[in-house]
């Protein structure tokens, strides 16, 4: 009873402050309790402040809030603030909980959570606000850290306690995969689950992740056996793609071993979407074959300027279902053409190059007859290459062209031209944009003789597009 006999003097006070509306003297409490909290049974301080629980976690998040305008950034002055949260936060009348909203000094350098002050704060949600149904985990200050925040065995136990959890974030934080698991498992009312930073500490199977799980998104990180991950148990209603699936998986990966695509293979039957980035791939040029996605119907690949070999075992294996492909950094040297592409992959809805420099302009219109996106942003390395996409225009249902290039082959725009105004070509399109700040870049042809060229060719897309569908 003498432990607690200052606390007792503190709720006095409290209750003090709170008849006579006196702002200063329950700040003062605050701070006296909040200084001296490790002294304190937290449990005794849990059950014997309710009747100003309330005011107390608004004036001390208040105080956070307000902390950078007296902060001299010498030491850690609002730890003892978190320690005392498992006190505040505790009502069954919480459904949703994010940790930016309790600490808010993000540009505080002195004002870290510690992984023991966090890891303390989760343990007691299950007991404390147990009708959670969002819970949003996130660290403000993780920049400033020289350590890792974790979520451990007592801390998951915690969370799976949340019966009506339905979504679930956490950013920042390591996790085991198996406590994900354990989590999607046991928290029945589980919609969405996102944790940012998964150590794979249990088999990464697709027989492991189940049905539950309409949509799955797995992303490698830089660090080894680490990965993003985003569940959500409807496919989501974002994007028209995701319509016609009952269940969408999309993979992330980064390769530095021709066997770091297992997982790709491991996911073959669902997988729906792929991103690849080969920048840090050895011994590609070993490669083989790509292993066979059936169900492959978007894919986007980071070549970074080294051999496109990996990017054409993957397009002869695979580009035959594709609908959308997104290219990065395919380097003039690769040769890669248009004719090369669209004859792996003829049905191909949209196509989108970003700093690529593809040769030869020889896309064949039989392989077009689905194509209704054209993008092509810059070029790789040698920036000044003159490139041509005249043929992409013969695509019959081409409705959106996006063009930002440096230097354009205009050697058959009369031809180009005159079949646009014969509708001949470009008889669906509705949306072209020609980035006119390309035509601001010095070099050695004639500037006045390109920009007229330039002009010539967008003037011929708007009129197509004024005419309107055939």
């Amino acid at each position: 009873m003498r432990k607690n006999a200052p606390l007792i003097y503190a709720q006095k006070q409290l209750e003090k402050a709170q008849v006579m509306v006196l702002p200063s003297l329950l700040d003062m409490s605050i701070k006296f309790l909040v200084d001296n909290i490790k002294k304190f049974d937290k449990e005794f301080v849990k059950n014997n402040i309710g009747p100003v629980r309330k005011e107390m976690l608004e004036r001390m998040l208040k105080m956070v809030d307000n902390h950078g305008l007296t902060c001299d950034g010498q030491a850690n002055h609002l730890e003892k603030m978190w320690e005392i949260l498992p006190c505040l936060i505790n009502s069954k009348s919480y459904t949703e909980l994010d940790f930016g909203d309790l600490t808010t000094s993000k540009e505080c350098e002195s004002c870290i959570w510690s992984n023991n002050c966090f890891q303390e704060f989760i343990r007691c949600l299950g007991t404390n606000t147990p009708n959670l149904r969002q819970l949003i985990i996130v660290i403000p200050n993780f920049e400033w850290c020289d350590f890792e925040y974790s979520l451990e065995e007592r801390e998951l136990n915690s969370i799976i306690q949340l019966k009506n959890l339905a979504i679930l974030d956490i950013e920042d934080v390591r996790v085991p995969l198996s406590g994900i698991f354990d989590i999607c498992r046991r928290c029945e009312k589980l919609e969405r689950i996102h944790a940012e930073a998964v150590i794979i500490d249990v088999e990464l199977s697709s027989a492991a992740f189940g049905d539950d799980f309409a949509y799955i998104c797995i992303k490698e990180s830089d660090y080894s056996r680490q990965i993003s991950l985003d569940m959500k148990r409807t496919v989501p209603t974002t994007d028209p793609k995701y319509e016609v699936n009952t269940h969408y998986v999309r993979l992330y990966l980064k390769p530095k071993r021709n066997k770091d695509l297992f997982l790709a293979q491991e996911f073959a039957t669902k997988l729906r979407e792929i991103q690849v980035d080969f920048s840090k791939l050895e011994g590609m040029e070993e490669m083989a074959g790509f292993p066979h996605l059936p169900q492959i119907k978007c894919a986007r690949f980071v070549c970074g300027g080294k051999s496109a070999h990996a990017l054409r075992c993957f397009l002869k294996r695979n580009g035959e279902s594709l609908l959308e492909l997104d290219l990065f950094d395919v380097d003039s040297k690769d040769k890669m053409t248009f004719g090369e592409i669209f004859t792996f992959c003829p049905n191909l809805k949209s196509l989108e190059l970003f700093a690529c420099t593809l040769v030869g302009n020889d896309a064949p219109v039989d392989a077009m007859q689905q194509l209704k996106r054209f993008k092509w942003r810059w070029l790789n390395r040698y920036v000044f290459d003159e490139v041509a996409f005249s043929s992409i225009l013969s695509a019959p249902l081409l409705e959106d062209i996006y063009i930002d290039l440096p230097k354009i082959d205009f050697s058959d725009n009369a031809t180009i031209i005159a079949r646009i105004q014969r509708r001949d070509i470009l008889r669906n399109l509705k949306k072209i944009e020609m980035d006119e700040m390309m035509i601001d870049i010095p070099f050695e042809e004639n500037h006045s003789s390109y920009l007229t060229r330039f002009t010539d060719l967008k003037n011929a897309f708007a009129s197509a597009i004024s005419a309107g569908p055939l």
